[in-house]
């Protein structure tokens, strides 16, 4: 007998291999030796594994299921389809399930999701490592690519108060004031998180004009806010503002990544829908742009997801059922699709009466929270 000479890997070898894995397989390989738990846990593996995932196309899906009443938030990670050409159904057994004690997504950002339920039950989630932090009234999370930080924002937007604090994760833990100067504002959309930037859409009272509709924007970096002005004569006819209506309900409107741009995109009515981009934000220079749905799908009570890395835009009929349907709208062609996904286990909601969910591209990441 003879003994097996070892086989010798070169470590860069083995490094370029376990980038090249999910993180599914990665948590489970810590374990094998204290060489790879060390690699796959450095935070420059982490790094550099999630910007390998995110600039290889397409990424994952995210749904969640949010229930109101119930408290109940159901997140679910799969596969994105990637069919643009036609409707499609699709079946998914490749599930990653986070049951959260929260009611609402507020945003997704590099891996992570913000949820809450208005002050209570607020934090952080990481799905692909199924981890959850709690964190007070918060409302957005962005990252710092420079400093290699992931930051949440919180804005208390009570009238007698009009907060405003950041936490950096993994850092100093404690909130602390961010001045801004937007102040006073309400905030009246979910925050969306690009290239370092978090932005939402809000109002401010001014003593000209009653409210002015605004965008925020916070760079995650510097910890500063800036604002865009939503041209008045972009606000809809019978607003208040950009945002809402006259009598105050919730907004129509969702902020949007079109090509690296800002863009605000209504949800459907009757046949169809308005997209503004803000062209030049300092110029106020706006561009409106109107679409109509295909004829099947008039009258079809949608709301405005998210969009893609393909550069559709998500619909989610109000009214869905099992199967899951998701309507793909893709703003260069006019077309629309739809896929059906089977699969889902979404039997606890369907029989909820205020039930929303939040669907986005979702990107796996190691970061421990």
């Amino acid at each position: 007998m003879y003994a097996m000479t070892p086989i010798y890997i070169p470590l860069d070898l083995q490094i370029n291999t376990l980038l090249k894995l999910p993180v599914k397989s990665l948590l489970r390989f810590r374990s094998v030796s204290k060489l790879w738990s060390s690699i796959i846990t450095s935070q420059q593996f982490r790094n550099h594994h999630l910007n390998i995932a995110s600039s290889s196309p397409p990424p994952r899906l995210l749904i969640a299921f949010e229930d109101f009443y119930g408290a109940k938030l159901l997140v679910v990670s799969i596969p994105n389809p990637n069919v643009v050409l036609s409707s499609s159904s699709s079946s998914y057994k490749d599930l990653s399930l986070v049951n959260i004690k929260g009611k609402i997504v507020y945003n997704a950002g590099r891996g992570l999701i913000c949820v809450g339920a208005g002050f209570e039950n607020v934090g952080i989630c990481n799905p692909s490592t199924r981890q959850f932090v709690h964190a007070p009234c918060t409302f957005s999370v962005g990252y710092d690519p420079v400093g290699d930080q992931y930051k949440v924002l919180a804005l208390d937007d009570l009238p007698w108060r009009l907060e405003h604090k950041i936490v950096v994760l993994g850092g100093e833990e404690t909130w602390r004031e961010s001045p801004c100067v937007a102040c006073p504002h309400v905030v009246c959309t979910k925050g969306l998180y690009m290239n370092g930037t978090v932005y939402y859409g809000a109002f401010m009272k001014d003593i000209d004009s009653p409210h002015n509709s605004i965008i925020v924007r916070f760079d995650v970096r510097s910890e500063t806010f800036n604002i865009f002005n939503v041209p008045s004569k972009l606000v809809p006819v019978g607003h208040e503002c950009m945002w809402k209506e006259r009598g105050w309900s919730a907004t129509d409107k969702t902020l949007i990544n079109y090509g690296g741009k800002i863009g605000v995109v209504e949800s459907p009515s009757v046949c169809g829908f308005r997209l503004w981009v803000v062209e030049d934000a300092e110029k106020e220079e706006w561009s409106m742009s109107t679409f109509h749905l295909p004829e099947s799908y008039v009258g079809v009570d949608f709301e405005v997801m998210d969009t893609f890395s393909s550069g559709e835009v998500c619909l989610v009929s109000k009214e869905w059922s099992d199967p899951f349907c998701l309507f793909y709208y893709n703003l260069e062609k006019k077309s629309m699709r739809s896929v059906a996904i089977e699969g889902l286990p979404i039997s606890d909601f369907k029989k909820i009466q205020a039930l929303s969910v939040t669907v986005s591209d979702h990107y796996e990441s190691l970061l421990s929270l």
